[in-house]
């Protein structure tokens, strides 16, 4: 008897939230152009931000670049391991 009384009370509560989601109109020509329009900007940032980290890293590569030929390492040709003034070797 307990589980009819259940059941009952379920179907009772379950019927009419369903029955409210099926009679959710569909959305508007008009939003469905706003959320084309909210898509396709949010694409544009993310591009925006991958071409951004992009260029970045090429600055600190050509950034790198410049050190090392500012400032070749001191090397002895023949030398193995010690550089001109170094305190140890």
């Amino acid at each position: 008897m307990r589980a009819l009384v259940l059941a009952a009370v379920m179907a009772a509560l379950i019927g009419p939230a369903t029955a409210q989601v099926e009679r959710l109109p569909q959305p508007g020509r008009a939003e469905r152009q706003v959320d084309d329009s909210n898509r396709a900007i949010a694409r544009q940032q993310q591009l925006l931000r991958e071409n951004q980290q992009t260029q970045f890293e090429i600055n600190q590569l050509r950034n790198e670049l410049n050190r090392s030929q500012q400032f070749p390492p001191m090397t002895v040709p023949g030398s193995v391991g010690c550089m001109p003034g170094s305190i140890r070797c």
